[in-house]
């Protein structure tokens, strides 16, 4: 088994990471960080972000035509993103449908991990286009 080398960065990124209620990007976390710690470098915080998410402490979220986000929810599960304010969330509660014993009948794969990321216009923003409409 790997050994996890703890560093005071690294638990600064994961602090950040958990402490977020939403999914934020190696950007958003850097900026958090750089106000109580401003001597930290963006290729710190990059750097450390990787290395949580090979520990598997971390799960990066990977979308269509932009940056990656993190989530202190390591275990698979959905997500989804606004089109319009690029905001990134979790979605509970829905069945995965037998998509996965589909593929694995279908193809002979054994399945291993998965990321759906469903897109769509957050209540927010659908919220903002229709009093623009008004």
């Amino acid at each position: 088994m790997k050994a996890i080398r703890q560093t005071i960065q690294k638990d600064l990124v994961k602090e950040t990471v958990f402490a977020s209620c939403d999914h934020p990007t190696a950007e958003q976390i850097y900026n958090t960080i750089v106000l109580t710690h401003p001597s930290i470098s963006k290729a710190t915080v990059y750097r450390n972000l990787n290395l949580l998410v090979d520990d598997g402490l971390v799960k990066r979220v990977q979308v269509l035509g932009g940056p990656d986000h993190f989530d202190k929810t390591v275990l698979d599960h959905y997500h989804i993103q606004c089109t319009c304010c690029k905001r990134v969330e979790d979605v509970e509660g829905i069945p995965n449908l037998g998509i996965l014993a589909g593929i694995t009948n279908a193809k002979g794969y054994r399945i291993d991990s998965y990321e759906i990321v469903f897109s769509g216009v957050c209540p927010d923003c659908l919220e903002k286009n229709a009093a623009m409409k008004q």
